[in-house]
């Protein structure tokens, strides 16, 4: 065991130490031209897409909720959590996945409306 630990110590150690002397390469900043248009599209839309779940995911969820109080003729005990109702009933699987269904669509509809409405300033 002492053999096994010595061995795991000197891995670790060599790790810290650098193996060739190089340096590296100094800093190029990106060019005007270095990626495709379509590339820049692409992440642009990948930044939208994943930076608007949180909030669409909130949104449906929301309106899920009021929604079924509605529905329900306001029955005090379905009462979204966000007006104060401390034990809201649980969803089924199906009602969860309902609402992360549209959460994912609609972000997804955001990002592909932004390349819309972006893409005549572009050129």
């Amino acid at each position: 065991m002492r053999f096994f630990s010595f061995i795991i110590i000197i891995l670790i150690l060599f790790t810290f130490i650098p193996l060739t002397g190089e340096t590296l390469p100094d800093y190029e900043p990106y060019e005007d031209n270095e990626f495709p248009d379509w590339a820049l599209d692409l992440r642009r839309g990948e930044v939208i897409f994943f930076g608007t779940i949180p909030f669409t995911f909130f949104a449906s969820n929301l309106s899920y909720d009021l929604f079924r109080y509605a529905v329900n003729n306001f029955d005090p005990d379905l009462v979204p959590a966000l007006f104060g109702n401390t034990t809201p009933p649980a969803l089924t699987k199906d009602e969860k996945l309902q609402i992360i269904m549209v959460s994912v669509s609609l972000s997804a509809f955001l990002a592909f409306l932004d390349y819309l409405l972006g893409e005549p300033w572009n050129d």
